[in-house]
């Protein structure tokens, strides 16, 4: 028997690989591509002074579009096609920045994901930790365009010959062109240049690289404008350069004006958890009582915390009972101890297959915060999470100023706590921190303990006789509701006011 020559047996392997492997397998959300994250020197010295001066950035990996957002993924997500050139496989146009992030939300809640996106109009605030779809950030943009160079680059997304690379004024007919037709990137992104404009999430500031961070930069917090990338098919050359930045106002909208995805590259999260990415902040207050007076620097780690209380169905789902006084299914479980707390987390953990936090018994029980399973959050790591974490607006309450925004408290409460997440919630998704109910924590409560407290991770006194609560609930004024505001009970203590939320430590 003849033996196939090589060339044809690798070629069969591959396509049946290609044809064989779906998404999942290999790992990447369908129709994108993993950019691994890396450092490169952003900028030009060479188009104009906003692409100045030239800097060093370093990116983590992500997931960005190989195509630009089609007309009939834009329909199966929107029910609409503002476009004005029509074709299902046309990038869609004629989108403004916020029918841009608005698609990014529906999508990724039509996907199972965790939305990026809290807020409207001017407020509006990405989640960078949340595994759903989002705008790319510049910087993001142009490692993609410029194939995650570290060095040399083409000045179009992989070519010297804006030709081989872009639909734009010399060969589109002044129009919008099917995504892919011509050749992609070194990384397999295809149409980074010219065919649409493609919005980025940063807001746009001419003097922004002379002071941007080095470690993913994200845009200035404030700003009129938007930034987008790319050119588009009735743009000359020199608009469709790579390093090239423009801007409009996010409500502007053309035939020009497109978008693409850009996703983590990061797993699943916890069912019903948000994502907290570990940072820096200054814990405490020096207006308050119960030992918050002393404002220090902390440093954390990543985690997860729960977006919502533990409602009373989750606790009988795990402990087989409902010991509420007050019984509704999504309502916050209450009238439990701190270890009835510990157990559930314990139990849960187990149940779920993970690896309980929990050993020991009463007042010698000690916590693994290695462990995968779930666990009470630490007193930083709660007041941080409430607070806004990386993304905090250093609101006096959680997510909002004005308390009725966000909590369930004595001036706006009937008689009793509320279901979970009927208020707004804070910068992050999570809901009720302030008010409703309140939450035990790890930490046993020393009111001097902010003197000398550890500057990394900290995690209570090693003694003490009662336990921290944080929060406020639906019986006390606004005063407990601030996410600095400490307070503590003995862990055998129970009331109709007190609850839990969990938190995972992030591996």
């Amino acid at each position: 028997m003849a033996l196939k020559p090589v060339w044809i047996v690798i070629s069969m392997w591959c396509l049946s690989f290609i044809l064989t492997s779906s998404p999942a397998e290999t790992g990447v959300p369908e129709n994108m591509v993993l950019v691994k994250g890396g450092e490169f020197l952003m900028g030009s010295n060479e188009i104009t002074s906003d692409t100045e001066p030239v800097h060093r950035v370093t990116l983590s990996s992500f997931y960005i579009g190989t195509f630009e957002v089609t007309q009939a993924e834009w329909k199966a997500v929107m029910g609409n096609n503002p476009s004005l050139f029509k074709g299902d496989n046309l990038p869609v146009e004629n989108v403004d920045w916020y029918e841009a992030v608005e698609f990014c939300n529906k999508k990724s809640k039509m996907d199972g994901l965790t939305p990026c996106y809290q807020g409207s109009g001017d407020n509006i605030g990405c989640n960078f930790d949340a595994d759903g779809y989002r705008l790319p950030t510049e910087a993001e943009w142009e490692y993609a365009c410029r194939d995650a160079s570290q060095s040399g680059f083409y000045p179009y997304s992989g070519s010297n010959n804006p030709g081989e690379v872009a639909w734009y004024e010399v060969n589109s007919g002044f129009k919008t062109q099917p995504v892919g037709r011509k050749k992609s990137n070194k990384l397999g992104i295809y149409d980074m240049s010219g065919n649409v404009k493609e919005w980025c999430w940063d807001r746009y500031d001419k003097d922004y690289y002379k002071t941007s961070p080095a470690n993913d930069p994200r845009g200035p917090s404030t700003g009129n404008r938007h930034s987008y990338r790319g050119g588009s098919a009735v743009d000359p050359k020199m608009l469709l350069r790579a390093t090239l930045r423009s801007s409009t106002t996010p409500g502007y909208k053309n035939f020009d004006m497109g978008l693409r995805l850009v996703k983590n590259a990061s797993g699943k999260l916890p069912e019903g958890m948000v994502p907290v990415k570990g940072g820096t902040f200054k814990m405490g207050s020096s207006k308050g009582k119960y030992g918050e007076k002393v404002e220090h620097r902390v440093k954390l780690n990543s985690f997860y915390i729960g977006k919502f209380e533990v409602t009373q169905q989750e606790w009988k789902a795990v402990m087989g009972s409902n010991p509420a006084y007050r019984r509704g299914s999504i309502c916050p479980i209450h009238f439990i101890d701190w270890y009835e707390a510990v157990e559930y987390c314990n139990q849960r953990s187990r149940k779920e297959g993970l690896t309980p936090c929990y050993s020991g018994t009463g007042d010698n029980i000690t916590c693994n915060f290695e462990a995968d399973g779930y666990r009470l959050p630490t007193e930083a790591e709660w007041e941080y999470a409430s607070r806004g974490g990386s993304q905090s607006r250093h609101y006096r309450y959680s997510g909002s100023n004005d308390p009725d925004e966000v909590a369930w408290y004595a001036r706006n409460i009937v008689v009793f706590f509320q279901p979970v997440g009927q208020k707004k919630p804070n910068e992050l998704g999570i809901y009720d921190m302030s008010g409703n109910i309140w939450e035990w924590c790890w930490d046993r409560y020393d009111f001097d303990y902010y003197r000398d407290s550890p500057g990394i991770n900290p995690r209570g006194p090693l003694s003490g006789l009662r336990r921290v609560l944080r929060g406020g609930c639906f019986a006390y004024p606004e005063y407990f509701l601030r996410s600095t505001a400490r307070f503590r009970f003995e862990p055998n203590r129970k009331g109709i006011n007190i609850g839990l939320r969990v938190v995972r430590t992030a591996k």
